[in-house]
């Protein structure tokens, strides 16, 4: 892919016209080199194989052995994956997937994919087994009726067929049939891990997918923007909008993640494979079928020869054509009053995912948006019916093959550089580890188009955070705003993360815009700012610049220089070095010097807090803890954000330090209990009110059913 590049870069950069027209242009070249590259792509394109099926379920196999339960899951779905569906090697990956499930009492997977397993080849002679497994889910399960249905096909089986060790088989029956099962009445609690949040008082009705406390507005400063129309309080819904199209994410070896449908995103163990290429699964056949009838129909030869994984964005710009092949491309006339009017449609997005800017006339090179578009239809045309299929639809734009190409290849350039500016990356929370209670890892899952989130504006310091649930985006105030006030979004530069340079040069090169907000406007409110001493005359701030030998007050505007500040910060430090016995006694000393020369949200206060908040959680000083994790959240606050989610995190895992505390050590060494513990309930709501920002309501519960069960105890 590089060398195409290479080779096409110096005769395209900028666009200059039409797009429609450029792309033209640019297609009535010699193409040949986009040929060849295709070619040897599909030379080398991976297809289904039995062999490699063997390979990886064995691998299952001794990940199994050693109980990696989790390991024996991916081998053995990649071994379903690549076998010949309906084979014996695909039906012995179904039934080696059903012994790990069925071990992780994952009963309804286990299930699932043993019945898939009676519709392969799979040997007749394994059958009893997986039929008395198939007993042991309904049995473990409590789920009587089944049971006894299941006992009846397994007699009926082995009534009729002749397998190796029927005679143990009928024994383990009778035995089996002696058990006696108990009615599972009780009710199991489930975390609905798909629901989604509403809005307090509905949606907007000329604004889909956003709050009645929202509308979009418009003027030549800020362009389209979101304003709020009444106050939002922190934690409000904005948006829930499902993705109007969104692109699987490769991993770096070219592949998904196995545990996410292709189709919804939504978190499975057993699925069902692509019956033609070896890297989409799907929850349910359902899903493989909407799948294949919406667009993997066209893209699952590209699968094979792994062209996706070098197109890169022009992955999900095809998948937005293909949305609009339905309509044959609707589009809406007028300026940007029409969106005021009503912006979205549930139905047909697409006319609106077309309206959003794309910039592609401020970009500085366009060679490569215009040549992934070119690889995109020549693959259509090549190894497709696409656009013979077409060319027959009522809604087909051009009668005219070759006008029809060269139309579609525009529509993927300008739809590859819509993505560049408004997408969003979809992630999704996993864990670190099996010990945790809230997942502290984002994962990238796809690259989705949500049209009515993408009318935000930039701030390097936004109102509202987001989390997504499967395909579906949620945007929350994260603070409460007025009426009146934009709603900005962060489009990945933050000024906690960034410098106001760096932040500058990533607005400029990804974007075309200057941020003015809030922070940019501002330097006094740079996150660097925190990182000040104290004027010894007015107590002011002092700030120290990179390699500077000499600060100012910013209050009296007295010049000093840095080398003894710095030199007593240091002395400081090494009480934090020293493993003297007297721990407590050197930490108070570090905290008593440093409290006299650095601002009180300075970065070199967080170690010395939290390390005295750790001396008394071993030491059991439940009064002592509080008093140190507050002083060191509130120093994380103004580093990080009132409400940001290491916040949250921290506050929670502080009070159930704390609660443990209590019920370990003595109560009455608190010297006013009921206080105490009041303050310590306003911790964990806050902790929820925090969390309940990032994580969709089925993990915040966890938090308060864990919290319920230490009080119980």
């Amino acid at each position: 892919m590089d060398c195409l590049l290479a080779y096409y870069n110096e005769k395209f950069t900028k666009i200059d016209g039409n797009i429609f027209e450029v792309f033209a242009k640019f297609y009535n070249l010699d193409l040949t080199p986009v040929h060849s590259w295709l070619e040897n792509q599909f030379k080398n394109k991976v297809v289904k194989d039995d062999g490699l099926s063997l390979f990886y379920r064995k691998e299952g196999n001794k990940c199994y052995a050693q109980k990696n339960l989790l390991k024996s899951l991916e081998f053995y779905t990649k071994s379903l994956c690549t076998a010949t569906p309906g084979s014996r090697e695909y039906g012995l990956a179904l039934a080696n997937r059903s012994a790990v499930t069925f071990e992780m009492k994952e009963y309804e997977n286990c299930l699932k994919d043993i019945d898939l397993c009676f519709n392969t080849d799979y040997p007749v002679d394994l059958i009893p087994k997986i039929y008395f497994r198939k007993a042991d889910c309904y049995y473990e399960s409590g789920r009587k009726d089944d049971f006894d249905k299941c006992i009846e096909e397994i007699q009926r089986f082995l009534s009729i067929t002749l397998v190796d060790d029927r005679d143990k088989h009928l024994e383990k029956l009778e035995q089996i049939k002696k058990s006696k099962i108990k009615c599972n009445n009780v009710e199991v609690q489930r975390d609905n891990f798909n629901d989604l949040p509403e809005f307090s008082e509905g949606e907007n009705s000329s604004f889909a997918y956003a709050s009645s406390k929202i509308k979009m507005g418009y003027d030549k400063t800020r362009g389209r923007h979101v304003v709020a129309t009444k106050n939002i309080s922190k934690g409000d819904v904005l948006f829930v909008e499902k993705a109007f199209i969104f692109a699987p994410v490769f991993k770096e070896n070219k592949e998904f993640y196995s545990f996410k449908c292709y189709s919804c995103l939504k978190d499975i163990i057993s699925s069902v494979p692509c019956a033609s290429c070896t890297l989409c699964v799907y929850c349910n056949e359902k899903c493989r079928t909407t799948s294949w009838n919406e667009c993997h129909k066209w893209e699952c030869k590209g699968m094979q020869a792994n062209i996706w994984y070098d197109l890169g964005i022009a992955f999900p710009a095809f998948k937005a054509v293909l949305k609009g092949v339905k309509s044959g491309f609707r589009t809406i006339k007028g300026d940007f009053g029409e969106d005021l009017k009503k912006f979205g449609d549930k139905t047909d997005n697409y006319p609106y995912f077309n309206r959003l800017v794309s910039n592609i006339y401020k970009g500085k090179n366009a060679a490569p948006y215009i040549l992934m578009a070119a690889i995109v239809v020549t693959y259509l045309k090549k190894y497709t019916d696409f656009f013979m299929w077409f060319l027959k639809q009522k809604n087909c734009p051009r009668n005219d093959l070759s006008v029809l190409v060269q139309y579609i290849g525009g529509l993927i350039t300008k739809h590859i550089a819509q993505l560049s500016c408004n997408s969003s990356i979809i992630e999704h929370w996993t864990y670190s580890s099996t010990d945790l209670l809230f997942p502290d890892i984002l994962i990238t899952i796809a690259c989705g188009m949500f049209p009515s989130v993408s009318i935000m504006n930039h701030s390097c310091r936004p109102n509202v955070t987001n989390f997504f649930i499967c395909d579906t985006i949620v945007v929350k105030a994260l603070e409460d705003i007025k009426e009146n006030e934009e709603v900005f979004n962060c489009y990945g530069i933050d000024y906690r993360g960034m410098n106001r340079e760096q932040r500058q040069i990533a607005c400029r090169t990804l974007y075309h815009f200057e941020c003015k907000c809030v922070i940019c406007s501002d330097p006094l409110k740079e996150v660097e700012m925190l990182d000040s001493y104290l004027c010894p005359k007015c107590k002011g701030l002092i700030p120290e610049l990179q390699n500077a030998t000499f600060g100012f007050c910013l209050n009296c505007g007295e010049k000093y220089s840095i080398k003894p500040f710095r030199k007593i910060n240091n002395e400081a430090q090494k009480y934090l070095q020293n493993d003297d016995i007297n721990q407590l006694e050197l930490l108070i000393k570090c905290l008593k010097i440093r409290e006299k020369i650095l601002y009180k949200h300075h970065k070199d206060f967080e170690e010395v807090y939290y390390r005295l908040y750790s001396y008394y959680v071993e030491s059991g000083n439940a009064e002592n803890m509080f008093k140190y994790f507050h002083l060191w959240l509130e120093n994380e606050k103004a580093r990080r954000g009132n409400n940001s989610r290491g916040i949250g995190t921290k506050l929670y895992e502080a009070a159930l330090a704390i609660l443990h505390c209590l019920q370990n050590g003595n109560p009455k060494n608190c010297t006013n209990l009921k206080a105490f513990l009041q303050k310590v309930e306003h911790m964990i709501r806050e902790a929820k009110m925090v969390l309940n920002l990032y994580y969709p309501a089925y993990i915040t519960n966890r938090l308060s059913r864990k919290i319920q069960f230490i009080s119980n105890k």
